[in-house]
């Protein structure tokens, strides 16, 4: 009987191992400079997405300020429209990770809403209508922050959402519902969709610039001087971009398969507190290394470290 257990440990252990070692590659791959940024390139390459109402006024100024690009708008074709001109101005940095922090609609479609009024303006869009679209733009990783995510990934919608999917969540598609084309071939896509393993309620927390280390917000403000932007008062942030920046340990992420069951769980507000204060500190360390940076290049660094 030990020996089973132990077998059973070990299986379980080795999927463990495996499962890391899977998220660390799909980490490298869709954010590979994180850990090394400064404080006003942190967001290289990445691209954020925002519902309306997930979102604070001035959210995507605190993004920019990091140097992410940053779109927020309840009309997708408005949203993928905004992507495609970025990259094309960007030829040298263009957007290659896109983040979603949009609704899941408990997995029947990517939804972004002004509100959820039923006739707030809104629209949803399929995974493989994002794949088709943003192929041709450049973008190869699409992280999909939303609740129930990898419900998305079902055969039945990938490509064509169901319009009538008999879920409350499901409001009416005012801007309208965007998919695939008939002969698009997901597994020929180059893009990568990336989900958390689980199903889980996606929580998104809202900070203010305030409560940010005082180097910190001068490094922030000081970016969003050179870009001619106004710095908001509050962010939103995602507790799975938090996890991803920190690269925490419990942090699972898969490209592929899907589950198709549903689920309500979510973080407690005590874990909640806890990635917010350490996505504080991520920020104040990569400030501090920054500042370590500017101090080492500079000429009085160089002359005293000429004399020793």
């Amino acid at each position: 009987m030990r020996r089973l257990i132990l077998f059973a440990v070990l299986c379980i252990a080795v999927a463990a191992h495996a499962a890391d070692r899977q998220t660390r590659g799909l980490l490298a791959r869709a954010w590979p400079d994180a850990p090394f940024a400064s404080i006003d390139t942190l967001g290289s390459g990445v691209g954020m997405v925002f519902t309306p109402d997930l979102s604070v006024p001035g959210n995507c100024r605190f993004y920019q300020s990091l140097g992410f690009a940053c779109f927020e708008s309840a009309d997708w074709a408005t949203i993928l429209n905004g992507i495609e001109s970025y990259n094309a101005a960007h030829p040298g940095a263009p957007i290659r990770t896109l983040v979603l922090e949009t609704h899941g609609t408990n997995g029947n479609g990517l939804k972004v809403q002004a509100s959820k009024k039923a006739k707030a303006d809104r629209s949803y869009i399929s995974v493989g209508g994002l794949q088709e679209r943003l192929e041709d733009d450049g973008v190869r990783t699409i992280v999909l922050s939303a609740c129930n995510s990898r419900r998305l990934l079902r055969a039945e919608i990938y490509r064509n959402l169901d319009p009538n999917p008999g879920d409350k969540l499901f409001l009416p598609p005012t801007c309208g519902i965007f998919g695939a084309s008939g002969d698009f071939n997901p597994r020929r896509s180059r893009v990568t969709i990336v989900t958390a393993v689980d199903s889980h309620i996606e929580a998104t927390l809202v900070g203010s610039v305030r409560e940010l280390d005082a180097a910190t917000r001068r490094g922030i403000e000081k970016s969003a001087k050179e870009h001619g932007i106004k710095l908001p008062k509050q962010f939103a942030v995602s507790e799975m971009l938090i996890r991803m920046l920190v690269r925490d340990d419990d942090l699972q992420l898969r490209a592929g398969a899907s589950p198709v069951e549903f689920s309500e769980v979510m973080s407690t507000p005590t874990t909640s507190e806890e990635l917010f204060q350490r996505f504080r500190t991520y920020l104040k360390n990569v400030t501090a290394r920054s500042e370590l940076k500017v101090t080492a290049a500079s000429p009085s660094a160089v002359r005293t470290a000429s004399t020793d």
